[in-house]
């Protein structure tokens, strides 16, 4: 692939140099760019040689930003990368001013061939943070998944030189930015949390015993009331009173429902411990799932679902609004749940379960405990051609995991361990969403227990949802089909969108909700994202 790309440049070369003769100190700076080499202006590197070659000879090797005072209107566009979470010097920001008040004082020929070079290249580099994200997630961990997205170069150039050309990059910049609202509201807390961070931390609280309940009295309660009040939680006056009224335990009522603690209005560890988390813990929380949201918003369609693996939730959303949600149980951390997106195709109703080898030792020892435990539990044994074999043929007390050449299908019941229906999305992860009997776990705060495949806690509501609108299910049908108890597949008429994601940070009509990170991956994340951008790397 690079010898292909170095010929490509070099014949390009071969074609160009007399027209970048023209302009020789243009010519210096495209020069290496065109040859393959690694080049830099400035101590600036150039980030996106591709596109920024496609773009001048799209423009005939011309400047592309000769009109100054409009280059630095998009010099004010790139400030702005820092709403969106992201760094402007690493689109040469500080380099490109530095290079502007240069021509400012003088016009010099080899400075504007220099700023122009930089400043196509930030474009177009910005331009693909919009709309893929700056980290590829492929290079954070072999579970994250998603594929970037393609963005060819001469279709770039030619989008580029018509927003300069009609003064139009502002627009054109802000179409490559997500759509969905959750993006939106992101992007306004990450204002709201900076401000706070700008203003400085309060005191951490200590509390005179371990636990403050309603009703009782504690001297660091009015810095409870200041904390509160400055997080928008309290909506109350600020006060030196010591008692945990009714008004304070409200507020932190909230302040415990947003970050998944029980929201008691008990004050003990785990509330304190989030009451005294520095702003900049925030801003980095929003700043890694800000990130998250690029890497797909430009797949989505207009009808699509998402598992948020560290929310526990699971969103339909429709026209890039949110129609519906549920929750969910995910894999524990030795069996995370993959981050990645597939395409449902088809539903199976009472589905059975065919036991996977890594877990089939398990049923193995069940068997020599009680040896009616398959006949109690819908088991079946077949073969590797799903043949049935007589359980009681089996020399269970010397069997184990290594040696059992058969495997364990349960049958359609209510006792399935996928319970009554499972959703399918083809992927080599054989990772899917299904029922599950046992519906005590979606009533506990922290819902990581799976094996890696993810339980819904209302999934006769999703099958109706999923199927009421293009393949015409009612719920009455959906509930006779289940009824029937005889495993049946749905093929759907137009394959759904499913996105395996982990926000720990994600947004609603009520505001934001924070989630633990259960995986430990901001951490990662955070650094990728955070590091200045090298040459090479995106």
């Amino acid at each position: 692939m690079k010898i292909l790309r170095y010929t490509a440049l070099v014949s390009c070369l071969s074609i160009c140099l007399p027209v970048l003769a023209e302009n020789q100190y243009l010519q210096q700076q495209l020069e290496p760019i065109l040859i393959g080499e690694s080049h830099s202006i400035e101590k600036q590197q150039i980030h996106s040689p591709e596109m920024t070659i496609a773009t001048y000879k799209a423009n005939g090797f011309e400047r592309v930003w000769d009109d100054s005072k409009y280059a630095k209107q998009a010099l004010n566009l790139i400030a702005q990368a820092e709403l969106e979470g992201l760094s402007p010097n690493d689109y040469h920001f500080d380099t490109l001013m530095a290079l502007a008040s240069e021509i400012d004082k003088r016009r010099a020929d080899a400075v504007e061939a220099q700023f122009d070079v930089l400043m196509t290249d930030a474009v177009m580099t910005y331009a693909k943070h919009l709309i893929r994200g700056k980290v590829n997630p492929k290079q954070l961990a072999a579970t994250w998944n998603y594929e970037q997205f393609d963005v060819s170069p001469d279709a770039a150039a030619a989008s580029l030189l018509k927003h300069v050309k009609s003064k139009s990059l502002d627009k054109g910049l802000e179409n490559l930015k997500p759509v969905l609202p959750h993006y939106q509201r992101l992007k306004d807390a990450l204002v709201f949390y900076r401000e706070l961070d700008a203003t400085g931390e309060l005191p951490a609280i200590a509390l005179q015993n371990n636990v403050l309940k309603p009703g009782q009295s504690d001297p660091a309660v009015p810095l409870f009331r200041q904390k509160l009040k400055r997080l928008n939680y309290f909506e109350g006056s600020e006060s030196d009173a010591t008692d945990y009224d009714d008004e304070l335990v409200a507020a932190v009522k909230r302040f415990q429902n947003a970050h998944q603690v029980a929201d008691d209005g008990v004050i003990g560890n785990a509330t304190l411990k989030l009451l005294n988390k520095d702003y900049s813990e925030y801003v980095n929380d929003i700043l890694v799932n800000l990130e998250r949201i690029r890497w797909v918003d430009n797949t989505l369609t207009e009808r699509f679902l998402v598992v948020n693996i560290a929310g526990y939730l699971l969103y339909l959303f429709e026209d890039n609004k949110l129609k519906w949600q549920t929750n969910v149980v995910v894999g524990r951390n030795y069996t995370k749940t993959p981050i990645f997106k597939g395409q449902m195709s088809y539903i199976v109703m009472n589905p059975t379960w065919t036991v996977p080898r890594s877990i089939s030792g398990g049923i193995i020892k069940k068997m020599k405990e009680n040896p009616n435990y398959l006949n109690e539990k819908d088991f079946v044994v077949v073969d590797s051609r799903r043949n049935p074999v007589d359980s009681e043929s089996i020399d269970w007390a010397n069997a184990s995991r290594k040696n059992f050449p058969y495997w364990f299908v349960q049958q359609p019941s209510e006792n399935n361990s996928l319970g009554q229906i499972k959703f399918m999305f083809p992927n080599k992860y054989s990772i899917y969403l299904h029922d599950t009997p046992a519906k005590s776990l979606f009533q506990q705060d922290q819902r990581a227990f799976s094996h890696g495949c993810v339980r819904v806690d209302d999934p006769f509501t999703l099958a109706e949802k999923i199927l009421e609108t293009s393949d015409n299910w009612s719920r009455s049908e959906i509930d006779d089909a289940i009824a029937a108890k005889e495993t049946k597949k749905v093929s759907l008429s137009k394959p759904l969108d499913v996105l395996l994601m982990y926000w720990t940070v994600a947004g609603n009509d009520e505001g934001l909700q924070f989630y633990t990170d259960v995986y430990n991956r901001d951490g990662a994340l955070l650094k990728a994202l955070t590091t200045p951008l090298a040459n090479n790397t995106i």
